[in-house]
């Protein structure tokens, strides 16, 4: 007979195995809309189609709060973030720079955008990234609020779906970080005498003139083509090209198969 125990542990392995097969269905949409989807320069784009481009990045309204996370001389776009506490018992390595640091855990994860674009075959298609916030219910970087014990919980990242891990989303180019010191006039502190010396935000952005790639559909607005993500279309971005995208969607469908099956092996075990 199985004890209280032992139900309660396999059931939380289950559990964590039924998420990572939940994560691994998303990467599979990107990895489909990614193999249907071939490279092209359209000289003409209409409302509803599905577009491929790769070009340099335009632009025009920097994303908020870019300056005080990016250190670079180019306008910074739009950018991936995730707020964090440190962990004073962990140490890890960044791999975005390279260097092992202090252990930090994440309570969340964001997207902010400015107006940007892609220069390709003579002309500029305007992005939105609003979809990506929408599909991993992200907020904004100015909602989240630091000290507050109901907002502050971190959970391992198996059971997560934050932005910063999208499987549409592959920025790695263009690290930036900001201690909470120099994030205090942009993010809501629960009480005015939080102390933010463990706080941070990691972010990766998208300058001016880097080389992007963009999949999703158009939308014309006032006359000027954007590219936008939907459900049926999902909005696929990369800065390390088409073929980083997809080695990088390999990567997590083995990531999170090995994880499915492992706790889903080790839960069958407590349970049997």
């Amino acid at each position: 007979m199985v004890g209280l125990g032992e139900l309660a542990v396999g059931g939380v392995l289950a559990l964590v195995g039924v998420w990572s097969l939940y994560k691994l269905s998303r990467v599979a949409v990107a990895t489909l809309a990614l193999r249907r989807r071939s490279l092209e320069y359209p000289g003409t784009v209409t409302g509803g189609e599905v577009v491929t481009v790769e070009g340099e990045t335009v632009v025009d309204d920097p994303a908020p709060a870019a300056d005080q996370l990016f250190d670079c001389d180019e306008a910074v776009g739009a950018y991936l973030w995730r707020a964090q506490f440190t962990d004073a018992g962990n140490v890890t390595y960044d791999s975005d720079r390279g260097e092992f640091r202090q252990g930090r855990d994440t309570f969340a994860s964001g997207v902010e955008a400015g107006r940007i674009g892609v220069a390709t075959n003579g002309r500029t298609l305007a992005v939105d990234l609003s979809w990506l916030r929408e599909a991993h219910d992200a907020p904004a970087l100015t909602d989240i609020e630091v000290g507050n014990p109901a907002r502050n919980v971190s959970l391992p990242a198996v059971l997560t779906r934050y932005v910063w891990d999208s499987a549409y989303a592959h920025l790695q180019a263009t690290p930036g970080k900001c201690s909470g010191e120099g994030l205090a006039e942009v993010v809501n502190l629960y009480r005015e005498d939080v102390h933010t010396d463990g706080f941070a935000v990691d972010a990766r952005g998208i300058p001016a003139g880097q080389r992007l790639f963009v999949s999703g559909e158009i939308r014309v607005a006032d006359g000027r083509p954007t590219v936008v993500g939907t459900n049926e279309t999902p909005l696929l971005l990369s800065d390390a090209g088409r073929n980083g995208l997809r080695r990088a969607l390999l990567w997590r469908a083995a990531r999170y198969t090995a994880t499915a099956m492992l706790m889903f092996g080790i839960a069958a075990f407590f349970l049997s």
